[in-house]
């Protein structure tokens, strides 16, 4: 009987253990070992990004017209030991609009050669919701100051493509608020 309840809870921890917590604005939120990379340990990622200012997406003509996203401003938000946030339909003149508490959660991680990031995009299914795991890179050479260019990797999701994000800044107050990951 002890062995049975010893399975029962050692299988309901497992399982228990692979389910996301939603935060108060039903954003998604999984522990760290859920990702590939570590959160940033490296000094010099200071080089490449700045975390006081946001990255705003260039979209494509195309995809402007196609998605319909005219007046949408999505993009990601830098914080400090490797933590990035992915934000969607921005306003800018709030500081409230960048609360990470908003934001799919992400880590990034500086190695001294190679800037990568990893964050969490929902995925619809047929049986309820699902998360992909998306891993880009900064693509350093082709990046400046005020640009910078993300390489998405391939996977079963899609990516394999080029995103443009350009430096903006946020209101000042929009710089106290803290990653809830």
């Amino acid at each position: 009987m002890v062995r049975k309840i010893s399975i029962i809870t050692g299988i309901s921890l497992i399982v228990f253990s692979c389910i996301p917590t939603k935060n108060n604005y039903d954003m998604v939120r999984f522990k760290p070992n859920r990702f590939s990379i570590t959160p940033n340990t490296h000094e010099d990622y200071i080089k490449y990004i700045d975390t006081s200012v946001f990255y705003v997406a260039i979209q494509s003509k195309e995809n402007i017209e196609k998605y319909n996203l005219e007046n949408f401003q999505n993009g990601i938000k830098f914080y400090s030991e490797g933590r990035i946030g992915h934000f969607k339909g921005i306003n800018f003149n709030k500081a409230e609009q960048f609360d990470p508490k908003k934001a799919s959660m992400g880590y990034y991680n500086y190695d001294g050669t190679i800037f990568y990031i990893e964050g969490i995009s929902p995925v619809p299914s047929l049986v309820g919701s699902k998360y992909l795991l998306s891993k880009s890179k900064i693509l350093i050479e082709q990046s400046s100051n005020d640009t910078l260019i993300l390489k998405n990797f391939k996977s079963a999701g899609g990516g394999g493509y080029t995103i443009k994000y350009v430096k903006r800044k946020i209101p000042k107050e929009a710089l106290n608020y803290k990653p809830d990951w």
